[in-house]
């Protein structure tokens, strides 16, 4: 025991005791108080704790599937010329178009698309437009001229009167004594065949005012007019058209 203290440095029992009592505690300080050592990178953050990388699903400028990208434009549908040549005629305008007659009972128009308009008092007029898009009359001379887009679906529609002018030619089916003039029919004035069902070229004779009571006996041109003509009240019974066959080469 001796030799234990002196080799400690002590001399008695007491003086180990006050030595022990004066010595530190062996634990360490909390690891928050430690200094870090030079260099040492952050400790990561809490996951329960601060903003992550992460998109927020609840927040809308975050929200899958953003994009800064603009929204396409619409496409413009090519325009149909033919539609926009039938919307550019208007109430009043007179056009060099007619019936053909290939059509038989159906009317065939000289051309596909409307023309330009034509002065309502030129020769080449053949037919007046008296409305466009509504429920078009059709009675002796008053007939329409229709039009579907296949681009848009939509219907333009024409109507129209027949301009008659003196010394032309129409188209006619006889039987017999009767005659059925082919109203919006126009030919030309030379004895040539003519499409079925017609068989005669009638010839305009005079273009009257219609008076009361008017029959064929008013289209006799002269006195003592001996000429077989064939008459129709037109433009609601307002006029009288006068027609006589044929006869030239």
């Amino acid at each position: 025991m001796l030799s234990i203290l002196a080799w400690l440095g002590v001399s008695d029992a007491s003086e180990l005791k006050d030595l022990l009592s004066d010595t530190p505690p062996s634990s360490s300080s909390p690891a928050s108080d430690t200094p870090r050592p030079a260099g040492h990178a952050p400790d990561p953050p809490d996951p329960g704790e601060g903003s992550t990388d992460e998109p927020d699903p609840d927040d809308p400028d975050t929200g899958a599937g953003s994009t800064d990208e603009p929204a396409p434009e619409p496409s413009t549908p090519t325009p149909d010329p033919t539609e926009q040549a039938f919307k550019a005629i208007s109430a009043g305008d007179c056009l060099a178009v007619y019936d053909t007659g290939r059509g038989g009972t159906r009317i065939d128009w000289s051309v596909d698309v409307p023309p330009s308009p034509v002065s309502c008092a030129d020769d080449q007029a053949l037919v007046r437009v008296s409305a466009t898009d509504t429920v078009c009359p059709t009675s002796y001379g008053k007939s329409y001229w229709s039009y579907r887009s296949a681009t848009t679906g939509n219907t333009t529609k024409l109507c129209l009167t027949r301009v008659y002018h003196v010394n032309y030619c129409m188209l006619g089916q006889q039987s017999g004594d009767t005659i059925t003039l082919g109203m919006m029919t126009a030919t030309a004035c030379r004895r040539e065949p003519v499409p079925v069902p017609f068989n005669q070229i009638m010839s305009i004779t005079g273009v009257y005012r219609a008076p009361a009571g008017a029959n064929a006996n008013n289209c006799l041109r002269v006195a003592g007019d001996r000429t077989r003509y064939w008459a129709w009240l037109v433009d609601d019974g307002a006029t009288l058209l006068c027609t006589t066959i044929y006869q030239g080469g």
